[in-house]
């Protein structure tokens, strides 16, 4: 389905579907930040969202009843659900997120971090930090989980087009998870970061160049350059 037609879709908008239509047959082409602010702000009725997903009616319900997705009314009595708010409440509850309903050109984030890294403020600002750069960049989804069953399920579902992981307290955690991530051939394209704790950065930078990770940061990282890097990225 190409953009266009989602954003259709999405909007349940004939006027619009008319002038994206005309845009088209005048050459005018709409640009990526221009779509995805458009695709955030649409609602989609239960109907739809039960459709896109592949679950009952009564399972959207329950979702909403249960566990919070967010409901909006825009200009009339229905139920609908916006689009930003079914994409991350998908992510919060791990589940795959349907192609027809992704951001234009969307990359997605996965930050996995140690339970018992010493570094928690850091550990904290940079979950923030995801937070922050995903409202600034529109085709930005991210998420963040700890090492464990829990990790491997994330990456499985989530998909994630770049990982960072947190080896500030153990190399051998973060090496095993992504030695498993590496060998599976849907993630072959996935890039990876590390951020390490303190040490030989040179020494440490080529035991893991070695590994197929792409980049390495130690820890404490200078975050304007880390941003830039992840908005390079997006």
């Amino acid at each position: 389905m190409k953009a266009c037609d989602i954003l259709v879709f999405l909007a349940g908008d004939a006027g619009l579907a008319r002038r994206m239509q005309r845009e088209k047959v005048s050459g005018q082409t709409m640009n990526s930040g221009d779509l995805n602010r458009k695709m955030k702000n649409q609602a989609l009725t239960l109907d739809q969202i039960a459709s896109l997903c592949g679950v009952s009616l009564l399972r959207v319900r329950r979702w909403i009843e249960k566990k919070g997705l967010q409901v909006c009314s825009p200009d009339s009595s229905e139920e609908m659900v916006r689009h930003a708010d079914l994409i991350d409440f998908l992510v919060k509850f791990n589940m795959p997120i349907p192609d027809s309903i992704m951001p234009f050109k969307a990359k997605k984030i996965l930050f996995i971090y140690s339970n018992y890294s010493g570094e928690r403020l850091f550990i904290r600002f940079l979950v923030h930090f995801l937070g922050q750069l995903k409202k600034e960049q529109r085709n930005l989804i991210a998420d963040h989980v700890a090492y464990g069953p829990d990790a491997k399920m994330k990456v499985m579902v989530f998909k994630p087009d770049l990982i960072i992981l947190d080896m500030t307290e153990s190399d051998q955690e973060a090496l095993a998870m992504w030695r498993q991530i590496k060998n599976t051939e849907e993630f072959s394209s996935s890039r990876l970061v590390a951020i390490t704790g303190k040490g030989p950065l040179v020494e440490k930078k080529a035991a893991f160049e070695k590994e197929g990770i792409d980049e390495v940061v130690s820890s404490p990282v200078e975050i304007e350059q880390l941003a830039k890097r992840l908005r390079d990225f997006t």
